[in-house]
């Protein structure tokens, strides 16, 4: 038999106290032993955290139990679920190999839904037959609509989890859809609640059961990954469901959900300003692509060398932003914009403020780096379309368009541009306050999350024109007015690199890093970096609030370089 110990935590008694838990034989490699979780049920209130001495995930390896083709047909039933459903089914099972010879199961299946109008949760789990005892969760994007690329690397990431042991899996969100823009999908409330949130938990429950039944044993480690909308949902899981996870990396996260699509309604009113297809066919607000393009490379020309050298990557962003004034002059004389046209720019880079609040108490939203070499994307046309298409209009409204008619209004025919927002009847008041609390995903409660030992990875690019590293900069800040700055260290760390745009630009082996914190209790202590995608060399890893500086030498390598801590902002 293998005895493990384990502290344990139940919510009611909120204390710790040490078990000794005893588990059948399972074959494990000669690299020697491994704390693992027990199977509890999904109202037992108890969740593990390993004692010290736990392997690492690279230094683990842990065998199935019982044969792949066990796997047909499993049926999880209704009552594991902690989340409503009818139960989920494994439909699909084959074996197969990546393309680095790591050997796995790709197992597909449902959730189901309760309302039979309501779609189910589609999912895709992988199992590793040599696997390191963690579990990844992967995020979605847009509106979701599909399951991610288990297959793949993760958002950021530079090592494929399969490849790394890793039981890697995620789900379509609870809606099938050819296209991640589509919101049609939330005039049914079961699967708006899955979209929300529910379908995280859902899919985590399924993994829960498929993994015991082929290993014989949960996971030790429960681990999120996402971007965007799957960054908002790897705070969901750091807050809703803080107590299921021990591991987050959460990258610019659509959290501040209602500001960020009132930023798409606003810019699209000071785009598409004065257009009326009858009387004036124009926008007087629209600047051409060219234009654009023109703008964002003045930008870059100019602060490139603002950090020590010239490589078509602005680091000293700070320094950049407090010239902002000075670069404004700039192009309006050289592209001799109009004032409707600068009124654009600065909704873009500087975001808006409301005189009233969303129910998270926020106002503001601060806007993007569009005049620090962002690229700003109003379409191709000045002519608005109905609904607003992302081929042709301001990307943002196209988004902020379809939620407003099917999450917020519940009515298709609502005309994004043809309202206020800055003040709101009655009427459109509700339905913000209403939407601010079903989707905002910015709450600083992460009392589950820490008091067992949860860890988080914040990540954001200052080239992010989809969600505003300024926006995640004040939520970051929120996190430490609650818990206090060695609180929010001990389970946060926050870095903004240079160069990432909205999930694009770097990689790193962030898995390995939140992999340490969780098993050892220690965050990686020597110097961390990125691979820079436009260069393909090196720089170290910024933690906020700090930007990266060339030093001299090999500009590909990373100790080329150093944080430079900026005091003000």
């Amino acid at each position: 038999m293998l005895c493990h110990v384990f502290t344990l935590k139940t919510n009611k008694l909120k204390q710790y106290e040490k078990k000794l838990f005893e588990h059948k034989d399972y074959e494990i490699s000669s690299l020697g032993m491994f704390c693992f979780g027990g199977f509890f049920a999904q109202d037992s209130n108890l969740y593990a955290q390993p004692a010290s001495g736990c392997k690492l995930a690279s230094q683990t390896v842990i065998l199935p139990c019982t044969e792949v083709a066990n796997l047909n047909g499993l049926v999880i039933p209704s009552n594991f679920f902690k989340e409503a459903c009818n139960g989920g089914t494994v439909l699909s099972v084959t074996t197969k190999t990546s393309d680095t010879g790591a050997s796995y199961a790709d197992v597909k299946g449902i959730i189901r839904s309760v309302d039979p109008d309501a779609p189910n949760i589609e999912w895709e789990i992988l199992l590793p037959m040599k696997w390191n005892g963690r579990s990844l969760q992967l995020g979605g994007g847009a509106n979701n609509g599909s399951i991610p690329n288990v297959h793949g690397t993760s958002a950021f990431g530079s090592v494929k989890p399969i490849d790394a042991g890793y039981v890697v899996y995620g789900d379509d969100s609870g809606h099938q859809s050819s296209s991640g823009m589509d919101a049609s999908f939330a005039s049914n409330e079961e699967s708006l609640n899955n979209y929300i949130r529910q379908h995280l938990i859902k899919a985590h429950d399924v993994m829960r059961y498929v993994v015991n039944h082929f290993y014989g044993q949960e996971p030790v480690f429960n681990y999120f990954a996402g971007c965007s909308t799957g960054g908002r949902e790897a705070l969901e899981c750091a807050t809703t469901y803080g107590k299921y996870y021990d591991g987050v990396f959460c990258s610019q996260p659509a959290s501040n959900y209602v500001l960020a699509r009132l930023w798409g309604a606003v810019l699209s009113q000071a785009v598409y300003k004065n257009f009326d297809a009858d009387t004036y066919p124009h926008s007087d607000g629209y600047i051409d692509e060219e234009t654009l393009k023109g703008i964002q490379q003045d930008a870059i020309s100019l602060y490139d060398k603002w950090d020590g050298i010239e490589d078509g990557i602005v680091c000293n962003i700070f320094a950049a932003r407090n010239n902002r004034d000075n670069f404004l002059n700039i192009i309006r004389k050289k592209y001799h914009l109009t004032d409707a046209q600068m009124n654009t720019i600065d909704v873009y880079a500087n975001g808006f403020r409301l005189e009233y609040a969303m129910k998270n108490g926020m106002k503001t939203y601060k806007g993007c780096s569009a005049l620090e070499g962002g690229a700003m994307d109003l379409g191709s046309s000045e002519v608005p379309r109905e609904p607003l298409d992302t081929r042709y209009n301001v990307h943002h409204g196209d988004r902020a368009d379809g939620i407003f008619k099917y999450f917020f209004t519940k009515d298709p025919t609502w005309k994004l541009i043809e309202h206020d927002y800055f003040h709101p009847d009655e009427n459109l008041y509700r339905i913000l306050m209403d939407a601010s609390a079903r989707y905002d995903a910015n709450s600083p409660d992460f009392d589950d999350f820490i008091s067992h030992g949860g860890k988080l990875i914040l990540f954001s690019g200052w080239m992010d024109m989809s969600m505003s590293p300024w926006q995640l900069i004040d939520q970051y800040k929120g996190y430490v007015d609650k818990y206090g700055q060695k609180t929010t260290d001990s389970f946060c760390k926050f870095y903004i690199m240079p160069d990432a745009t909205h999930g694009w630009g770097v990689t790193m082996d962030y898995m390995s890093w939140l992999d340490q914190w969780c098993t050892t209790g220690n965050y990686p202590q020597e110097t961390l970096y990125a691979t820079m995608r436009r260069t393909h060399g090196q720089m170290p890893m910024a933690e906020y609030p700090g930007w990266v500086k060339y030093m001299g030498g090999d500009p590909m390598s990373g100790t080329s370089y150093q944080i430079i801590k900026q005091t003000n902002e």
